[in-house]
């Protein structure tokens, strides 16, 4: 299971007379918490370095896939639920924001309805995806708000279960696969600051596992391969302060779900193969006093998925297959997903405008973010969290 890092304040004075608090709560697969004063925004748009690295890629031809295909039935349809309540009682708060990213319809789910509570407006991220962020201002207009705010997200989605199965009969795949458009193969090639397959690190380290594909195998195979590499040779790990960039992570043996993601990814992209990681929490409730490494637990969770010509996209846990599949051929938790994930966001980096404190980058956002401001300290601060996934 995957574990949670400790909670802790930001890094800058929790001693001014009037504040601009960023409060982030860490969570499972998560970096470490920002000083936002010491953090630049960083913005995505495709560079002319990233288009040259894309166009530099191997490209795999078509028809290596051929008897591969996802099964996909759908699931349980339920109602996620997020609650978030702060108590601030050095604090005379005069505005609160909190923003949560809005669930993405996905091959593992599609979204029914979602509502918030106050009530939110719809901003669009400032990656490439303008991914949806749900940001709530509240103005404190009574004594009751100075010291406490409570934010919920309720989300109905229907889940979906894939599998991946294998017919060395079959000749053609049906049903026929979209193939992805020339902007999403794009999108999940390029590099970024987290998947830095340019680097020379990664590069070496890719060069000394035989991580290139060979010519004759199709995405699947080679996904397969990279996938039971990493499950043999790492270990799970979760240091909170932990840099989740692959050409770090690749110089060790050891990371977390998030980590293990980040690196399957980064290779696959490395190969001409586009993927992904999807960040968010499983479909199950959080039971109360539930903790991970003496830190509170509540379902958090990172997967990754590859594209394959003629298949489509297909799911993996690396760290699930580390800890839980003891067969020899460690891939239980390749191209199997049982409809039991819920995600909030495709990849890292969800960058956006705070209304508060200018631009924002959460590299993981599985948990409501919030700002305040008003006169006083942080001294106190308490918070409760509840998750509740029902029919």
């Amino acid at each position: 299971m995957p574990s949670s890092p400790p909670m802790r304040l930001p890094t800058f004075s929790r001693h001014l007379a009037s504040v601009v608090v960023l409060w982030t709560f860490p969570v499972a697969c998560l970096l470490h918490p920002i000083d936002l004063l010491a953090q630049a925004p960083v913005t995505e748009g495709r560079s002319t370095t990233q288009q040259e690295a894309i166009d530099a890629l191997p490209e795999i031809p078509s028809g290596l896939n051929q008897g591969f295909s996802i099964v996909r039935t759908p699931g349980k349809r339920v109602t996620a639920t997020i609650t978030f309540e702060v108590d601030t009682p050095s604090l005379q708060a005069k505005a609160w924001v909190f923003a949560m990213p809005e669930p993405p319809d996905l091959p593992g789910q599609k979204r029914i309805h979602s509502t918030t509570a106050p009530a939110s407006e719809m901003i669009a991220d400032k990656s490439v995806f303008q991914r949806p962020i749900r940001r709530c201002r509240i103005e404190v207009t009574d004594e009751s708000q100075h010291r406490n705010a409570k934010f919920r997200c309720d989300d109905e989605l229907q889940l979906f279960a894939r599998s991946l199965t294998f017919n060395k009969r079959a000749t053609s795949v049906k049903p026929p696969v979209e193939p992805l458009s020339e902007n999403d193969r794009q999108n999940f090639l390029r590099p970024t600051p987290e998947y830095d397959y340019r680097s020379a690190a990664f590069q070496e380290w890719k060069v000394k596992n035989r991580f290139r594909r060979l010519r004759t195998e199709g995405e699947v195979r080679f996904a397969q391969r990279v996938f039971q590499k990493l499950a043999n040779s790492y270990q799970y790990s979760y240091v909170p302060s932990e840099d989740r960039t692959a050409s770090l992570l690749c110089q060790s043996n050891a990371t977390d779900c998030g980590g293990l993601s980040t690196l399957f990814a980064t290779v696959m992209r490395s190969e001409g193969v586009p993927a992904r990681i999807l960040s968010g929490r499983w479909a199950i409730s959080a039971t109360q006093g539930e903790t991970i490494n003496d830190q509170p637990y509540y379902q958090y969770h990172v997967i990754a998925e590859f594209y394959a010509q003629g298949v489509g996209w297909i799911p993996l846990d690396t760290s699930s297959a580390i800890i839980h599949d003891r067969t020899k051929t460690k891939l239980q938790y390749f191209g199997q997903s049982d409809g039991n994930f819920i995600s909030y966001h495709v990849d890292p980096g969800v960058e956006f405008d705070t209304d508060l404190h200018g631009d924002y980058r959460a590299a993981y956002f599985q948990i409501p973010l919030m700002w305040v401001t008003g006169q006083g300290t942080l001294d106190g601060f308490q918070h409760q969290e509840s998750w509740t996934v029902t029919p």
